[in-house]
C-alpha cells in the first residue's frame, strides 16, 4: 500500500431595456460561486493597498496584478493557474512608486504602470530633468518575464495615470494610451492639466506629452481611459476641490474627452454626472485622507449590451454610506439616473455608521456587469470589512443580491485605541486664523484648511446639544485605509478575479478569489461515493513557524486537485500515523474537527473550498493553519502519515 507523508523538519528558526430576446435572465435569479480566498502578495510583513487586476486576453490561467507595497513601492503577483497559486515578481525601480495599474492587450501581452516618485536624471544633452516618469514594463511571453521599463517625458510631477489598449479592429488596435493629470497646481496655482501619451511599438517607446486640458477651481484626476469597438477613445476623469473638507466635494463633476481619430483632435469636456463626497464628514477627522474615486468600464463583448459604459462610486451623500452605479447606452451621451447596488438593512438611530467604499466595476464575455466593493455590514462595531459582489445581467437595470467574497473579515490590530471627542468648552486659539492659511505653499494649504473645517464642523454638530459630553470614539478603526481604489477583472472563460487588502494574516496583504456567475439552475449532483482520493490531490505545506519555548510549529497547508475528477465534501485530510524518532506518543497534534491529537486526527477542507464545497480540478483550497508539538528528546522532527477522503462519482 503506497503511505502519503508529510515530513517537518523543525530547524527552530523564527439602463433602457434591451430588446426582449436579448436577454432572458433576471438578476436576481443568478447563481454567484465565490472560489477559495488565496492570499496573491507575501508572505511579508509589508502593508498593501491599492491593487489591480487584468487577465490574458489569450489564455484564461495568466493573471497579472499590482498594489502599492509599504509606503513608497509597488508589488507585481502573477499567476498562471487561473488565481490559484501566486507568486511575487520583482521589476527594476519598483521599490519607489505608487499609483500601479496593469492593463492586457488583444495580442497576449500584458502592460505594467507605474508612477515614480522621484526626479530622474536630465535626459543626456538636453539639460531638461524628467520629474517622477511615467513607467511601462511589458511582456509578451505570458508574464514569465518583463521587458522596460519605458518611461515617457512629464513636464509636470504626474498623478493617478490610468493605462488601456485598444481592443478595436480599428487602424490603432494594440495602441497603449496612457493619461495623467498633474499632482498638484505647483506650475500655476489653482491651475491643474490633463496629459496623454501612446505608444505603437509595444509599450517601447511612448509619444512626447499631449496637453489636453488646463482648468480652475479644483483638482483634475484621471480615471480610465476607454476605447469603444468602433475605436472611438474616451479619456475620463473628475475634479474634486480643496480643501477635502469642502462642501463642494458633495457634487464632484465627471467628464469625458471624445476622440474619434486615434487622438489626433478631441472634443471639448462632456460633463456627465456628479459623484458625491466620501466617508469623510461621517467620520470627520479620522477619515481625513479619504476621497471617492469613480470607477468606470465599457461592455467590449458581443452581447447586446455592447459599448455600453458603466460608472460606481461610494458616497454619503444621503446620510449612509452607499454604493452608486450609472448607465449609458449611447457611448456616454446620456446617463441613467443613480441607482443604488448595496442591499444591506440600514443601521438603527445611534449605532455606528455602515461604512463600505472603494468599488470597481468590470464586464464579462457575456455582458455581465460585476461591482466589488469594501463592506462592514457583517461587523457590529464596524471595523472589520469584507470584499462583497453583486452582478447585473440585464444591462444595469437590476442587481443580483450582495454576496461576500471574503471568507474572513480583515480588522485593524486588536489594541487600535479609540479617540475621545469632549464637548465642553473649544478655544479658537487652538487654530490656525484663517488669513495665514491662504499665504501657505499648497500642500500646507489644503491640510491646515482641512483642519479648520473640520474643527468647525465637529463644533456645529455640537451645537443645541445641552451640558458637557465625553464620547469614546472608535472611527479611527473604521477609517483604516485600503487605498484609493481595488481590482475586478474578467477572463476569456467569462469568470471574474477580485482582487482586495485583506489583514486575516495580521498585515494588510492582497489576496484574490474567482468569482463565477451562472444564470441557469445548477444541476442535481449525480450519486457520489465517500472514496480515498489521496493519489487526485497535493498537498502543499508552506509559512512554517516554529516556537523553541513551546516546541509547537505552525505550518500552512493547502490542497490541490490534481487530477480530471470533481472531488466533493467534505474534504478531509486523516492522520493514520505520527512518526517522531523513536517515541510516537511525544508529538500531540492541535487545532483538529474531531477533538483527536494523535493518530485519527481530521483536518476538514471543506469550508475553504469556496462557496460550492467542492475541489474541482486544478483548483487549491484556501490555507490551513496547522499546529503540532514536538519534544527535543524526540529530534523534532515529526513524519505524519495521512490519507485524503473525499466524494466523488460513483
Amino acid at each position: 500500500m503506497k503511505i502519503s507523508r508529510l515530513c517537518f523538519l523543525t530547524l527552530g528558526i523564527g439602463l433602457a431595456p434591451a430588446a426582449a430576446s436579448a436577454q432572458t435572465a433576471r438578476s436576481s435569479d443568478v447563481r454567484i460561486d465565490i472560489g477559495p480566498n488565496h492570499r496573491a502578495s507575501g508572505p511579508d510583513t509589508l502593508n498593501r493597498n491599492e491593487g489591480w487586476i487584468a487577465a490574458s486576453l489569450t489564455n484564461p490561467n495568466v493573471l497579472v496584478a499590482v498594489s502599492h507595497a509599504a509606503t513608497r513601492g509597488c508589488g507585481t503577483m502573477v499567476s498562471t493557474d487561473g488565481g490559484n497559486l501566486w507568486r511575487e515578481v520583482t521589476l527594476s525601480r519598483q521599490t519607489d512608486c505608487f499609483d500601479p495599474m496593469v492593463a492586457a492587450a488583444p495580442d497576449g501581452r500584458l502592460y505594467i504602470l507605474h508612477t515614480g516618485r522621484t526626479p530622474t536624471a536630465p535626459r543626456s544633452g538636453t539639460g531638461q530633468r524628467q520629474e517622477a516618469p511615467v513607467r511601462i514594463y511589458t511582456s509578451n511571453d505570458g508574464a514569465k518575464t518583463w521587458r522596460g521599463p519605458a518611461e515617457m517625458r512629464t513636464p509636470l510631477v504626474p498623478d493617478h495615470p490610468r493605462l488601456t489598449v485598444d481592443q478595436s479592429d480599428g487602424p490603432h488596435r494594440g495602441r497603449v494610451y496612457v493619461a495623467w493629470n498633474e499632482v498638484s497646481d505647483g506650475f500655476m496655482r489653482d491651475r491643474y492639466h490633463i496629459f496623454l501619451h501612446y505608444s505603437d511599438d509595444q509599450g517601447s517607446t511612448f509619444t512626447e506629452p499631449i496637453p489636453l486640458l488646463a482648468d480652475s477651481g479644483g483638482k483634475l484626476v484621471t480615471t480610465e481611459p476607454i476605447v469603444l469597438t468602433d475605436g472611438t477613445l474616451l479619456v475620463t476623469y473628475y475634479q474634486y476641490f480643496q480643501p477635502l473638507s469642502s462642501r463642494k466635494n458633495e457634487r464632484q463633476p465627471f467628464y469625458l474627452l471624445r476622440s474619434t481619430d486615434g487622438a489626433k483632435t478631441f472634443g471639448p469636456p462632456e460633463k456627465v454626472l456628479e459623484v458625491g463626497i466620501s466617508a469623510w464628514p461621517l467620520l470627520k477627522a479620522d477619515f481625513g485622507s479619504a476621497f471617492t474615486l469613480p470607477i468606470i468600464a465599457a461592455d467590449l463583448s458581443r452581447s447586446p449590451y455592447r459599448d455600453r459604459l458603466y460608472v460606481v462610486w461610494d458616497d454619503v451623500s444621503t446620510g449612509e454610506s452607499n454604493i452608486w452605479f450609472t448607465a449609458s447606452a449611447d457611448k456616454g451621451r446620456t446617463w441613467t439616473p443613480r441607482q443604488r447596488i448595496n442591499d444591506n438593512t440600514p443601521p438603527l438611530p445611534g449605532a455606528p455608521t455602515d461604512f463600505r467604499m472603494t468599488p470597481v466595476v468590470a464586464v464579462n464575455k457575456h455582458g455581465h456587469i460585476g461591482v466589488a466593493w469594501y463592506d462592514r455590514r457583517d461587523d457590529p462595531t464596524r471595523r472589520c470589512w469584507k470584499k462583497y459582489f453583486a452582478v447585473s445581467v440585464d444591462g444595469g437595470r437590476t442587481f443580483s443580491r450582495n454576496v461576500p467574497v471574503s471568507s474572513v473579515p480583515s480588522c485593524p490590530t486588536p489594541d487600535m485605541a479609540p479617540r475621545v471627542l469632549v464637548k465642553n468648552a473649544t478655544p479658537d486659539s487652538v487654530l490656525p486664523p484663517p488669513d495665514s492659511v491662504e499665504k501657505l505653499v499648497a500642500a500646507r494649504r489644503f491640510g491646515e484648511a482641512d483642519q479648520l473645517n473640520l474643527a468647525h464642523e465637529q463644533r456645529a454638530a455640537n451645537e443645541g446639544i445641552p451640558g458637557a459630553r465625553l464620547r469614546v470614539s472608535f472611527d479611527r478603526g473604521r477609517s483604516v485605509w485600503p487605498g484609493h481604489y481595488t481590482g475586478l477583472t474578467v477572463d476569456t472563460t467569462g469568470a471574474f478575479h477580485a482582487l482586495w487588502a485583506d489583514r486575516r494574516s495580521g498585515y494588510q496583504q492582497m489576496y484574490s478569489a474567482r468569482i463565477n456567475v451562472a444564470t441557469t439552475p445548477e444541476p442535481p449532483l449525480p450519486p457520489l461515493r465517500d472514496t480515498v482520493v489521496t493519489q487526485w490531490v497535493e498537498v502543499i505545506a508552506s509559512e512554517t513557524k516554529f516556537d523553541e519555548a513551546t516546541g509547537t510549529s505552525t505550518v500552512e497547508l493547502q490542497l490541490r486537485n490534481v487530477s480530471a475528477e470533481m472531488i466533493h465534501g467534505p474534504v478531509r485530510v486523516r492522520i493514520n500515523r505520527i512518526v517522531a524518532g523513536a517515541a510516537a506518543s511525544a508529538n500531540v497534534l492541535d487545532s483538529t474537527d474531531n477533538g483527536r491529537r494523535g493518530a485519527g486526527a481530521v483536518w476538514d477542507f471543506t469550508n475553504r473550498t469556496g462557496t460550492r464545497a467542492r475541489l474541482e480540478p486544478g483548483m487549491v483550497t484556501e490555507a490551513r493553519k496547522i499546529t503540532f508539538r514536538s519534544r527535543p528528546e524526540d529530534g523534532l522532527d515529526v513524519i505524519l502519515e495521512f490519507e485524503i477522503l473525499g466524494r466523488v462519482e460513483r
